[in-house]
């Protein structure tokens, strides 16, 4: 345990932000499922582009906040794209 002040704060603040980060990162990938979920489904193309969209903005926020480092959230976003192309493509 640390002794000094200032190490003692930064304990707190690295346990908020270490909680903060895991409640992000699982609404992200709640987030996913969800969005795979209506891209299988019979929902109007209108409707699942949206929920891409959604996705791509949520994951992009996430990088500006600095939970996702830039390659992971573009890594994210083009998996859904490509899963999302070939759906909507019907193949």
């Amino acid at each position: 345990m640390p002794i000094i002040k200032s190490a003692k704060k930064k304990v707190r603040k690295d346990k908020k932000r270490y909680e903060r980060n895991k409640m992000l990162k699982t609404f992200i990938k709640n987030l996913k499922k969800k969005t795979l979920a209506i891209l299988n489904s019979t929902e109007s193309v209108e409707k699942k582009k949206e929920a891409l969209d959604y996705y791509r903005s949520q994951v992009d926020k996430m990088w500006a906040k600095g939970i996702f480092k830039r390659n992971k959230s573009s890594r994210l976003i083009s998996r859904i794209d490509k899963l999302a192309n070939k759906i909507l493509s019907g193949k």
